[in-house]
């Protein structure tokens, strides 16, 4: 544990107690940079230095990401961001302490989260105490082992007696007459103190245990790629299989070829509403889109073709095939969705679903891209197209669009309900202000916005979108 001194164990802890104050207890809007910085400030702490050159594909993102909790406020997204600006920091942070050995943006150096970001952590939870015990000084060692072990029986005595007077307050009047007496006069809460240990605990040893991981480098990742099983099946089993599964599409284009295309042509077929056929059209090409690219893997990475260019061929033959014929399901239930997006409006689900149809989509064309030419970096085009898609959803500011387009067309008279305004963020507010002007439906609605605005008190939760509603509501009640 030499690479772990009692130095770091204190930035460690100094950068606890911010996390701690700044996310757990405060809020999740510009605290987020916040932490960010404190974070790198730590790794410069423990590594000297920060690799910006190699590692600008991570550092941008996590640069934007991060900055998205300060202009933005969707929920959904704000949880998403989390644990992608985690997983993005964790990958930063195994290339500055050099301690992941695969290729840069390969598949196995992305699954290095998992090791590097969740195992390690938990399996170094207990370094501090080992450090103390085993690197202190011998005449401050016996302090330090009493002391661990007074914190230890803290930590596991505090909530049990937290639980017991709670009860013990139940039961007996007289006795939370006391309890209460004596916490009206003290100067502190000692709830929150005990609330605040726990959750410096939570944070604390995993992090010593997240950089002890990273500082002391293990050999087991040096020969990881030489562990990989070779598995292959045999070539007129999967191609077999594979023609069946391709006559089937066909008969099943022939025998649906108007319900197919109808959407591209605008037209909603008789039998169906136009939420039936776009729910119906997604829930379709989900199934059918894993079952074609579990196929597509087999016949490029598990097919036996013993160097035999015919087989290749044939192999090759499928795999175009089978991205072609998930192309045209993912458009179809694209040109679906926005069938139904132009009759009743834009929700944040059928954005949701949008994105996820037209990622696959890119996915499938960098897939078919491999397959031409071999050379392609399949899984480093890859990331590089979710990040920019998964920014460009942040960025582009999916709440305030779906309310400006949904406000558009219920003043134009298009559709007669606001609906989708309920489950937005406050950046809804400024077109649900111009609804609000031509007439009935939005009292309840901007209650709703005011008592949300009214929950974010604590600077470390401002955003630029609560800091704009405020200025509106202000301005409204002015005017």
């Amino acid at each position: 544990m030499k690479e772990l001194d009692q130095k770091a164990l204190f930035w460690i802890a100094a950068a606890s107690i911010l996390f701690m104050e700044l996310l757990i207890f405060g809020g999740w809007g510009i605290a987020v940079p916040i932490s960010v910085i404190i974070y790198y400030i730590l790794i410069l702490s423990q590594n000297k230095t920060i690799r910006i050159k190699r590692n600008v594909l991570l550092l941008i993102p996590i640069i934007m990401i991060s900055l998205c909790f300060v202009f933005f406020d969707n929920m959904l997204l704000k949880f998403l961001n989390v644990i992608f600006l985690y997983g993005l920091i964790v990958l930063d942070t195994s290339e500055q302490f050099k301690v992941n050995k695969f290729e840069f943006l390969s598949l196995e150096w992305i699954m290095q989260v998992v090791p590097i970001g969740i195992i390690k952590p938990i399996k170094n939870i207990l370094a501090p105490i080992r450090l103390i015990r085993d690197d202190g000084k011998d005449k401050y060692r016996k302090f330090f082992n009493i002391f661990w072990k007074i914190l230890i029986g803290l930590l596991v005595g505090l909530p049990i007696v937290f639980i017991a007077t709670i009860l013990l307050m139940r039961s007996d009047i007289a006795f939370k007459n006391v309890i209460d007496l004596i916490n009206d006069n003290l100067s502190f809460n000692f709830f929150a103190i005990i609330k605040r240990i726990a959750v410096f605990t939570i944070i604390y040893f995993p992090l010593c245990g997240y950089f002890y991981g990273v500082k002391n480098k293990e050999k087991e990742n040096c020969n990881e790629e030489n562990k990989q099983i070779k598995i292959k099946f045999d070539f007129t089993i999967v191609i077999t299989a594979t023609s069946f599964l391709c006559t089937i599409y066909v008969m099943y284009c022939l025998a649906k070829f108007t319900y197919l295309i109808s959407s591209f042509m605008g037209i909603l077929p008789a039998e169906y509403t136009f939420s039936e056929y776009a729910r119906q059209g997604f829930f379709e090409c989900v199934p059918l889109v894993s079952i074609n690219l579990f196929f597509i893997i087999v016949l490029d990475l598990f097919t036996k073709v013993n160097d035999s260019k015919k087989k290749r061929i044939i192999t090759k033959g499928f795999i175009y095939y089978l991205i072609a014929f998930t192309l045209f399901l993912v458009i179809s239930a694209l040109s679906k969705m926005i069938l139904y997006i132009n009759a009743y409006g834009i929700t944040l689900m059928r954005v949701y679903i949008a994105w996820i149809l037209i990622l696959g989509f890119i996915i499938l064309l960098l897939i078919g891209i491999k397959e031409y030419n071999n050379k392609f970096k399949l899984i480093r085009n890859v990331f590089i197209a979710f990040t920019i898609m998964f920014l460009g959803l942040n960025y582009i500011n999916v709440d305030y669009r779906i309310a400006k387009y949904d406000a558009d067309l219920y003043i134009a008279g298009k559709v007669d309900t606001i609906d989708a305004f309920k489950d937005l963020s406050n950046s809804a507010l400024e077109p649900l202000m111009e609804v609000s002007r031509t007439g009935d439906k939005k009292t309840l609605l901007l209650k709703r916005y005011e008592n949300r605005l009214e929950e974010k008190e604590k600077w470390q939760d401002w955003n630029v979108v609560t800091y704009k509603a405020k200025k509106i509501l202000e301005n409204e009640k002015i005017n």
